[in-house]
């Protein structure tokens, strides 16, 4: 991008209030993502926005230079570990109800689905062989249960579980 003339001789006078509050909050921003978010479980983007908003609107921008000062990082590590706190709870939550869904696949199998469910899910699934249609199975419900928010998953009671895996089921049959 070029610079006109006029934007060149306004560098000399130094950032604008809106270029110096737009720097720190990058600066902020950069801060959180490369310190206080979470490695070992991925935020979705919304979570990311929404911690990276908390943490801006968190601390006052003017009172920040060029660097953050302790007190400042602990302000932000505060805000931010609130948040992660919750959703590492919802995540985990939702990872052993992922593990039990994943399960309950046997229990349809054996109790629910009749000889022709399972050839129409071995079609389905393009199974060439019955003695691994089990492990396909499972296998998608992981993939399908995958792909449900942690915040749903956590928030369901073990028999609404039960009934929402084997509803998807009795859906692929």
């Amino acid at each position: 991008m070029s610079l006109s003339r006029r934007q060149f001789f306004r560098g000399f006078k130094g950032p604008t209030p809106e270029q110096l509050r737009e720097r720190r909050t990058r600066l902020v921003e950069t801060y959180v993502r490369t310190n206080l978010l979470p490695y070992d479980f991925a935020l979705t983007a919304a979570q990311t926005a929404e911690a990276l908003a908390a943490a801006v609107a968190g601390v006052d921008l003017a009172k920040i230079e060029d660097t953050l000062t302790p007190e400042h990082r602990l302000r932000l590590r505060d805000i931010v570990d609130e948040m992660v706190l919750r959703w590492r709870t919802e995540y985990l939550q939702a990872e052993d109800i992922r593990r039990e869904g994943a399960s309950l696949v046997t229990e349809f199998l054996l109790l629910e689905a009749t000889p022709e469910d399972r050839e129409k899910l071995r079609a389905r699934f393009h199974v060439p062989y019955p003695a691994v249609l089990d492990e396909e199975i499972e296998r998608q419900v992981r993939i399908w249960l995958g792909g449900l928010s942690n915040a749903f998953l956590a928030g369901t009671d073990p028999l609404a579980i039960r009934d929402l895996v084997f509803s998807e089921l009795r859906s692929w049959c």
